[in-house]
């Protein structure tokens, strides 16, 4: 499922598998065996790749309300 998301986001933000690669250090191969769900990214990978795309990451707490994943970090290191 993650696969599907970042191809929307990464056409989303006009970019080509080979510009999101470049701009996360990973080669365009990699960015499409994501896209393919054959690998998965690590946590801090899909975050960046959020972002570049121009997406924030956000969680959802038990109340409904919307965190920003870095306040959340914060909050709770």
């Amino acid at each position: 499922m993650i696969g599907k998301i970042i191809k929307i986001m990464r056409k989303q933000g006009n970019l080509s598998q080979k510009e999101l690669g470049k701009l996360l250090n990973l080669s365009d191969t990699t960015i499409s065996a994501y896209e393919l769900n054959k690998i998965s990214p690590d946590f801090e990978t899909i975050i960046k790749i959020f972002r570049i795309c121009g997406y924030d990451f956000c969680i959802v707490d038990k109340s409904k309300k919307i965190i920003d994943i870095e306040k959340f970090i914060k909050e709770n290191e």
